[in-house]
């Protein structure tokens, strides 16, 4: 799942660079595909949660599409979740939910 995530996050930046809606589109196909490999109660899913999470809320500023909005909501709430009181990324996952709502 790292690999396919590594995968993601270059074509996430290749996206960045050059605007290519496909690339964006390909960088969520490839997330999702790297978080249904992590077990459930693997340390780094939160983390994975969250990089989804980021793309849908990416996607949903380029396309409007609220589908997108709706699923990185539920997906930064799952992450909070696995992000107790005392994690050091819960602020981050507080602020990046509170961004999309």
């Amino acid at each position: 799942s790292y690999s396919i995530n590594n995968l993601a996050f270059s074509l996430q930046d290749r996206f960045w660079q050059r605007g290519i809606m496909s690339d964006l589109d390909e960088t969520i196909k490839l997330q999702r595909a790297g978080l249904k490999l992590l077990p459930s109660h693997h340390s780094d899913r939160s983390m994975f949660l969250n990089k989804l999470a980021l793309s849908l809320r990416d996607r949903f500023l380029q396309r409007g599409m609220m589908s997108d909005l709706d699923e990185a909501i539920e997906l930064y709430r799952g992450a909070l979740l696995l992000r107790l009181p005392g994690h050091s990324d819960r602020s981050m996952s507080l602020n990046n939910l509170a961004l999309s709502l």
